[in-house]
């Protein structure tokens, strides 16, 4: 069995501009998707403190008809992998808390 066949749900590669919200200092950092899900994202964020898998966040993803993003449009999910911080930017890889059924509906920008 392959890995992509143990995945719940199928993950589609695409650049949509996000921002985490870090709970241990409440500190906000921008990022993009690398891919998504409706159960998780590869993320790459802009952060001067490394991510650590276990750590709690929340997400939200940037759309063009709301920019400023409310706390209840946020996702808690938690980080499942993280990898080495390079010039201030970290891939990891996160785990919603429960399944986002609808993002495939969202109108998202393409990151830049």
């Amino acid at each position: 069995m392959t890995h992509a066949d143990r995945r719940a749900y199928p993950r589609t590669e695409t650049e949509i501009c996000c921002k985490l919200r870090r709970s241990a200092r409440t500190q906000f950092a921008p990022g993009r998707t690398h891919d998504l899900s409706a159960s998780g994202a590869l993320l790459e964020i802009n952060a001067a403190r490394n991510a650590e898998v276990g750590e709690r966040i929340a997400v939200a993803f940037s759309c063009i008809t709301c920019p400023v993003t409310k706390a209840a449009k946020m996702i808690g999910a938690s980080v499942v992998r993280a990898e080495p911080s390079m010039n201030g930017r970290q891939r990891i890889a996160i785990e919603f808390d429960a399944p986002q059924m609808n993002l495939d509906q969202v109108e998202l920008p393409i990151a830049a």
